[in-house]
């Protein structure tokens, strides 16, 4: 009886109690995150997170580094080929034909295969084609995504693509 007890108890407690409090705290802390870290557009839709990256194919947009996934999260991860693998080549290959493939970043997938950020290197060798296709003086778009570069973690600064497609049809509207 005293197991049955001590089971419910514990049951109540760290099955129940425990997790509403660490979901009130987050709720209260930290509710942007908490929440998915949802980024919205000028009407205040969900466009997406900042914390996973989007495909975006059409020319007036920033392009995100290519996903082993295709961008879904469930089962999201790193294509897993070593760096002798003949498909790795093959798709480096691929990926240097296509008109997108400016900087190295964009020829390799991230290790996530959701990895939202992209070095500056990268985003700054699309700009001449965003600021064609939108009709924008491409120092003027150079300057933008320069005042949306983020310290990178042991490594180069980086921009969030989501945010700064967010931000440029944002300029647009403006």
């Amino acid at each position: 009886m005293i197991a049955i007890r001590t089971l419910l108890t514990l049951t109540l407690l760290l099955g129940v109690g425990y997790p509403l409090a660490v979901t009130g705290l987050a709720q209260l802390l930290f509710p942007w995150q908490a929440n998915g870290s949802q980024l919205v557009d000028k009407d205040n839709r969900p466009m997406g997170s900042a914390l996973l990256a989007q495909q975006f194919e059409r020319t007036d947009y920033f392009h995100s580094r290519p996903s082993a996934s295709d961008f879904t999260t469930v089962g999201g991860g790193g294509s897993n080929l070593g760096v002798s693998a003949p498909q790795r080549h093959d798709f480096a290959g691929q990926q240097a034909g296509t008109a997108r493939a400016l900087s190295p970043s964009l020829l390799t997938r991230s290790g996530s295969g959701l990895d939202p950020h992209l070095p500056l290197d990268a985003v700054l060798s699309q700009v001449n084609r965003v600021a064609q296709a939108r009709a924008l003086d491409p120092a003027r778009l150079t300057a933008l995504v320069k005042s949306r570069v983020e310290a990178g973690i042991l490594g180069p600064q980086v921009i969030n693509i989501l945010e700064l497609n967010l931000a440029l049809d944002k300029e647009k509207d403006a």
